[in-house]
């Protein structure tokens, strides 16, 4: 219970480390709440925000729990669900579904939010506050999702799920052949490293809000993942986003950055990152996101000189351009034309259906091309 109360805490806590709570808390006297407590936190906080929260959430979570467990203390009038509530989250999960997220084993009433069509395909600047905290939990789910993915590639497991034939065949083989031990496997986690390079300049700043949302979400659901912003210099910000609630992170990121919301030198700020980061975070397990409109004041062999470094040291280079969602957009903008060689994707990421686009490509392999 105590797990789930803290997933909704946005703590991101799987099955394992649930095992590994049980674990911990098995070996402590059963009459030391201390004791109890700091293993529950060592177990299950992933951060230095979640260290901080966990004895604010740990206390509410007793709270409610007592609460709960008294027959005799009646739910007050304006604690009960409203049907307005319940009507936000059943949306909630037509829109997972809708994401494929989490496949439902039965037909949800989907027809029941017809509008869940035309909120995919809002633009993000359209959102009402209440369609974009929606959107932004959506996002969460997505990106706890694909930080979870699973390889074709097996390993040994404790857990008797699958009984792995070969393995167990091997080991026997040692004992003259008679089988005396079962060996079981699982599918082992895929090494996906994510590095996300935002455009906070000022052509952007109608998206740049909602693009550091993207970045916080997928910040807090990756063990490797490092985001840097730039405009006309780069900036890395992965332990801001790590390490604080989004409002504080969005305004210490805001007044760190000089020149938020000024002009652009994308590719001098790209050249910075294969000089300065590039050895250490770029390689052929790296998938590399842009989010930039592409408007470049700076030299166009800078961009092609940097590109270049970007897409062969990585595994694949998708670039979010918002202005993309136009049916006029053309790749005009000299920066943006500059890079193209360079691109596997391009994709507008303007609203939701085309994030999911994104989604589908993350996944993906690069299709086998050489670059000049």
């Amino acid at each position: 219970m105590l797990c789930r109360f803290l997933r909704k805490k946005s703590f991101t806590i799987s099955a394992t480390e649930e095992a590994d709570a049980l674990k911990a808390i098995s070996y402590l006297p059963i009459n030391s709440e201390d004791y109890f407590k700091e293993a529950l936190r060592s177990v299950l906080t992933k951060s230095q925000l979640q260290q901080t929260k966990f004895d604010e959430y740990y206390h509410e979570f007793k709270e409610q729990l007592k609460k709960a467990s008294d027959s005799k203390v009646k739910e007050l009038p304006e604690e009960k669900e409203k049907p307005e509530k319940k009507t936000k989250e059943a949306q909630f999960e037509a829109l997972k579904d809708w994401l494929n997220l989490s496949p439902s084993e039965e037909e949800k009433e989907v027809a029941a939010f017809s509008n869940i069509d035309v909120l995919t395909k809002k633009n993000f600047l359209d959102l009402s506050d209440d369609e974009m905290r929606l959107m932004l939990r959506a996002l969460q789910k997505m990106a706890r999702k694909l930080a979870h993915q699973k390889s074709r590639l097996r390993k040994k497991s404790k857990r008797h799920q699958r009984l792995d034939l070969k393995q167990t065949i091997r080991t026997n083989m040692r004992a003259g052949g008679e089988i005396q031990q079962l060996v079981y496997s699982e599918k082992k986690d895929r090494k996906l490293k994510l590095v996300l390079l935002c455009d906070v300049s000022r052509s952007m700043d109608l998206y740049s809000r909602f693009f550091i949302h993207l970045m916080y979400a997928f910040q807090n659901a990756y063990d490797k993942i490092e985001t840097l912003v730039f405009s006309t210099a780069l900036h890395k910000v992965s332990e801001i986003l790590d390490n604080n609630e989004f409002d504080k992170a969005f305004a210490m990121i805001s007044e760190r950055v000089p020149h938020w919301s000024g002009g652009t030198t994308i590719g001098s700020c790209l050249h910075d990152f294969t000089q300065n980061y590039g050895h250490g975070m770029l390689d052929k397990k790296t998938i590399v996101l842009i989010l930039s409109d592409g408007w470049d004041t700076g030299e166009p062999e800078v961009m092609k000189e940097a590109m270049k470094t970007i897409y062969k040291k990585s595994k694949k280079v998708i670039w979010l351009n918002p202005l993309a969602g136009s049916a006029e957009f053309s790749p005009e903008a000299i920066g943006m034309k500059t890079a193209l060689p360079y691109i596997d994707v391009l994709e507008s990421a303007h609203n939701l259906e085309s994030l999911k686009k994104v989604v589908t490509q993350l996944r993906s392999k690069r299709s086998m091309s050489y670059r000049q």
